[in-house]
């Protein structure tokens, strides 16, 4: 019995990657419960970024003006 509820879905927008769970409420145990904790390990696994962007460092611009010393 009860409602029906969609406990967990997830879907892309974007480049972003979104992930929705709500097993229970946290007055019971339920994130102890090794199925939970699987699904949860999953859901990062699948939500973590495939392809890191590259960063690079030194191409600075020179600044337009000095900033005034503080003392």
């Amino acid at each position: 019995g009860g409602e029906v509820f969609r406990s967990g879905c997830c879907y892309q927008r974007g480049q972003g990657k979104i992930f929705y769970f709500r097993p229970g409420h946290e007055t019971y145990p339920t994130y102890y419960q090794a199925e939970v904790l699987k699904v949860i390990n999953n859901a990062v696994g699948w939500a973590a970024p495939v392809e890191r962007p590259q960063v690079t460092f030194g191409n600075r611009a020179e600044p337009l003006e000095p900033l005034p010393t503080l003392a």
